[in-house]
């Protein structure tokens, strides 16, 4: 059999003004053709979709189409989506598949499109035709829409946050695709909407309050008649139609596993759910301090790159560079290209002064600093864990810079903040700080737990603000929580059923 297989992953976050462009594309890996699973195939969900063979029980011949891989940030910038499509199609209309595997992320948008995962399906869907099918991998905080539940056969998606399980679900769209291709089959749909926009801090799904209806979820796909089970709890700070929660449930049987009904009001109760105190910028120290032994790892969420943050916020460095921190001081990074080719320019040992951050963030002004700068480079890691699976990040040049007892780790392009493999491949170790920052709002936890002598959330006006009541949206299906005064999920008559279709053979 031939199986077609692409994959394009970034997500938006529509209040950061920097546009994605080609070039953020390179930097993690942009390929077409046998290259796609020859350099990719162990990297996320790619690994995943290469136990097919051993599901269909024969070997596959593998027909590459596009790897688009960029780190989340702003919309992508005119004319991109439109080359992507091309590059992902063409191949497609050169030769007949027996089937598709794609991994998609499903909260991304275009400047000139808003929808680019359902976009993308429905190109993929007009090369290939009605007959042959289509299973598409997506993240846990995808915004699925009817265009994108129309498209595909199976919409398959992470079940973890922190997501850890790149690889499992990949695993589990090999095996949909597996079973439509041997029995001829294809599943049911119900796609149903719940009307709320909700921060992602203390959204872990293995504890606190939504793990019960976690291992529920996953205890449904389990079932031999189910192909897929999902709750996306969509990206917060994507505005786009179609915004919100959705429920996703693929079954070769008479019903769907789960009550739509009871799962959307199991979440709808918890929209005001908010365990966790923020540390302002100016009480940051304190509250480390406040902790025993170090590092404590601090969670600058309205900044994560995670989220699509511009990842050049000063509301903390500010507070770090301020007076000395103390028992082994302070670690953080920051997007500044001028300011690495700056510190690069000055060399080794060289004292300077110059503005860091708040040059793409909206919500921040640049900090002026004086101090040393201890080591220049590159900074290219392989990511696993939180994020990734074997994926290559290449962040660009950096630059270490001691302000006070911080370590400013300046980098030229945007990537992962969750990770401390950041820290140790620009050369500084978190492990001996008493405080460091990670540009994520929750999935830092997974790599960051293990070793933190304690765990801070700071918050402060950024892109990624965990206080979505103050971010203003243009294109969202209104109403919805917490913009509108709304009581019950009824009350929002476009969410609901929103979509379903019929098994078919």
């Amino acid at each position: 059999m031939r199986i077609a297989v692409g994959q394009l992953l970034q997500e938006t976050n529509s209040l950061n003004p920097v546009l994605t462009r080609r070039a953020d594309f390179e930097l993690y890996g942009l390929v077409s053709g046998a290259a796609v699973v020859a350099a990719y195939g162990d990297v996320g969900e790619l690994a995943g979709f290469a136990a097919l063979p051993e599901e269909m029980g024969q070997p596959i011949d593998w027909h590459g189409l596009l790897r688009a891989v960029a780190w989340s940030g702003g919309p992508l910038a005119p004319g991109l989506l439109a080359e992507l499509v091309e590059a992902m199609t063409a191949p497609l209309r050169a030769t007949q598949v027996d089937g598709v595997l794609l991994s998609l992320h499903g909260a991304q948008s275009a400047v000139d499109e808003v929808d680019v995962s359902g976009c993308m399906l429905q190109a993929v869907r007009a090369a290939v035709g009605a007959d042959v099918p289509i299973v598409a991998t997506l993240d846990l905080h995808a915004n699925i829409t009817p265009l994108m539940a129309t498209q595909a056969d199976v919409l398959v998606g992470y079940h973890t946050f922190p997501h850890v399980d790149h690889v499992s679900t990949g695993r589990r769209a090999a095996h949909c695709l597996a079973r439509m291709l041997r029995d001829g089959t294809r599943p049911a749909v119900r796609m149903y909407k719940i009307p709320m926009v909700v921060s992602s801090e203390g959204r872990a799904t293995d504890h606190g309050v939504q793990a019960d209806l976690w291992r529920q979820i996953v205890a449904a796909e389990a079932s031999d008649d189910v192909a897929s089970v999902g709750l996306y709890m969509v990206q917060p700070w994507l505005d786009a139609p179609w915004l919100g929660w959705t429920l996703y449930q693929a079954c070769f049987g008479a019903a769907p596993p789960l009550d739509e009904i009871a799962v959307g009001q199991q979440c709808w109760q918890t929209r005001r759910h908010r365990q966790i105190d923020y540390v302002k910028p100016a009480g940051l120290l304190q509250a480390a301090r406040a902790i025993a032994g170090g590092p404590v790892a601090v969670s600058e969420g309205h900044d994560a790159t995670n989220s699509g943050a511009t990842g050049d916020s000063t509301h903390l460095l500010a507070a770090m560079v301020d007076e000395e921190i103390g028992g082994g001081g302070g670690l953080c990074f920051c997007v500044d290209p001028e300011a690495v080719g700056r510190c690069h320019d000055a060399g080794v040992g060289a004292i300077v002064s110059l503005s860091v951050g708040g040059k793409r963030d909206p919500f921040c002004e640049p900090l002026a600093v004086q101090g040393t700068v201890e080591g220049v480079g590159v900074l290219h890691y392989t990511l696993s864990g939180h994020g990734g699976h074997n994926l290559p990040v290449d962040m660009g040049r950096m630059a270490r810079l001691r302000v006070s007892d911080t370590t400013i780790v300046l980098v030229e392009e945007t990537g992962p903040g969750s990770s401390p493999q950041l820290y140790t491949a620009a050369g500084a170790d978190p492990r001996t700080c008493k405080l460091v920052l990670a540009k994520s709002p929750e999935g830092f936890r997974a790599d960051y737990e293990p070793f933190a002598a304690g765990i801070l959330y700071a918050a402060a006006p950024g892109c990624a603000t965990p206080f979505i009541e103050q971010i203003v949206l243009q294109l969202s299906n209104r109403p919805i929580f917490p913009f509108d005064d709304l009581d019950k999920v009824s009350q929002a008559a476009w969410a609901g059923l929103v979509y379903q279709r019929g098994a078919r053979s």
